[in-house]
């Protein structure tokens, strides 16, 4: 479950920082909570029930006003379990027309930054993993048409270690054959992937494609979103190579339990950034 939270910026060169709406919760509370605990922007979770477009189509005017107050523009979020690799024709359509829906419903909120993630729903093994990885390619490739019509720019989030795509191999291979794609790097998703390595490989790899992080901690075996330290994750080394590569746009801070610890977490990331 996602608590609703936010914290400063000290110098023009840092990142801008920010947290998601809880999908389970109200959408407009959500969103002043985010303001009122001094989060940078808020990062809206597109995503069922209470971040349902519908729902969020409902409330367009009042989450726009919202919006409006915060020093950064929003960033939009889908859910993770979307499968535009289907190997299912009929299913993979589906996914396709609902990414579009969901593109529409960013749009409509003034958000022009979106993402999708590299995710895989099935048992694919060895060469059999091209497939997937293709259907995700041809998938991409039109719904990325679709929302550079809207001037919506849409990026690939990579995944924790799983059947996902989180190997950087395969993570570029679809980046390197869908034309505009952006990244969007969970940090802490690379480092389940391959420790402190698999984090620079990906930096160093599309430094001129990363427009947005995700930030949180974990112990290198499994997705576990704790608070800044909390984990075995280089947060300064880290750091030092976004650093090396000039980031300075948004980073989500996606720490899930609780709000406290989630502004604890932003300070610390900004305290390090400083030094």
């Amino acid at each position: 479950m996602k608590p609703s939270c936010s914290g400063d910026r000290d110098s023009e060169s840092m990142p801008t920082f920010g947290f998601p709406t809880n999908p389970s919760q109200e959408i407009l509370s959500e969103i002043k909570k985010i303001y009122e605990l001094n989060f940078e922007y808020a990062e809206i979770d597109i995503e069922g029930p209470e971040g349902n477009p519908t729902n969020l189509n409902n409330n367009k005017k009042e989450i726009i006003k919202l919006l409006q107050r915060f020093k950064q523009k929003s960033v939009g979020h889908t859910a993770h379990w979307i499968d535009l690799g289907s190997d299912y024709r009929l299913v993979r359509r589906a996914w396709i027309l609902e990414a579009m829906r969901e593109i529409r419903t960013a749009r409509n909120l003034g958000i022009d930054l979106i993402n999708f993630h590299a995710n895989l729903n099935g048992m694919f093994y060895g060469e059999k993993r091209i497939k997937p990885l293709d259907n995700l390619i041809t998938s991409l490739r039109e719904i990325v048409m679709y929302a550079n019509k809207l001037n919506v720019q849409v990026m690939l989030e990579n995944v924790p270690f799983s059947k996902g795509i989180h190997d950087l191999y395969e993570f570029k291979y679809i980046i390197d054959n869908v034309d505009s794609l952006l990244v969007h790097l969970d940090i802490p998703h690379a480092f389940t992937s391959g420790g402190m390595k698999s984090v620079f490989d990906y930096i160093n790899t599309f430094r001129d494609k990363i427009v947005h992080i995700h930030w949180h901690d974990n112990h290198g075996k499994r997705d576990e979103h704790l608070p800044i330290g909390k984990g075995l994750i280089d947060h300064k080394k880290a750091i030092d190579a976004l650093k090396g590569i000039d980031y300075n746009r948004t980073i989500t801070l996606e720490v899930f339990s609780n709000c406290n610890e989630a502004i604890s977490s932003a300070d610390q990331l900004r305290k390090l950034w400083a030094n």
